[in-house]
């Protein structure tokens, strides 16, 4: 990302100690969504999950969720929706972090879902794709354990050779989604092909949007079928 510190990750410091699926203090993980039980939802990525860039401060997931409460006001007591974006982080950093974050947001009895989004910050901070790739697997493979568990792809960039990585990771992530049974939403294609979207990057620093671009991004992932049954949309 544009002014980000640049963090040297090693795939030995991917992983720490955390609950395994035998010592999870939540429900088992299952067909959970905002329409049972009270659970807590972790969106985990980089600065286009926080929503830099975004005056109004919400990002994709503070629109959702808005968008959710809406329909339903009683969520917005029942579903805790965590946004735990991180500036800079590249898919690396996620997994070398999620599960701590997400341990200390379990609240007993209740399910937990992860929706991860990264790979956007990869290109700045060198990481090459066979080891974003080999990360993704096993994050994804031990978050599907702990609770239901969906992935969104890295939107393009209006820097050509940083979109095309991105579409590139993007694919092979969901390649890994497919092997793994994780559902994963392709955010790059409809983006690229918008006028809109890359305009405003474009008039910004090449990779986070404006307020319409996030609201553009909560529009496509409000009717992504497995989204919208996981937050009541």
């Amino acid at each position: 990302m544009p002014g980000a510190t640049t963090f040297l990750t090693t795939r030995a410091s991917w992983t720490r100690p955390w609950s395994s699926p035998s010592t999870w203090t939540g429900r088992p993980p299952g067909s959970n969504s905002a329409r049972g039980q009270a659970m807590v939802v972790c969106f985990l990525g980089d600065s286009t999950v926080q929503g830099i860039g975004d005056v109004l401060g919400l990002s994709w997931v503070g629109r959702l969720a808005q968008a959710s409460f809406a329909l339903d006001p009683a969520l917005a007591t029942t579903l805790t929706l965590c946004n735990l974006g991180v500036r800079g982080d590249s898919s690396l950093r996620v997994a070398a972090r999620w599960q701590e974050e997400a341990s200390r947001r379990q609240r007993p009895g209740e399910d937990m879902a992860f929706v991860f989004s990264f790979g956007a910050a990869d290109r700045p901070q060198k990481v090459a794709l066979p080891e974003a790739v080999a990360a993704s697997r096993d994050m994804l493979g031990q978050a599907k354990a702990l609770g239901r568990t969906l992935f969104v792809t890295p939107p393009p960039s209006s820097n050509p050779e940083w979109a095309e990585q991105n579409r590139v990771l993007g694919q092979a992530l969901l390649a890994v989604c497919a092997e793994l049974g994780v559902p994963g939403f392709d955010l790059f294609t409809p983006l690229a092909g918008s006028k809109a979207y890359m305009a405003a990057l474009a008039a910004g620093d090449t990779i986070h949007p404006d307020a319409a671009g996030y609201a553009e991004i909560a529009g496509l992932l409000r009717a992504w079928p497995p989204l919208a049954d996981l937050l009541g949309l």
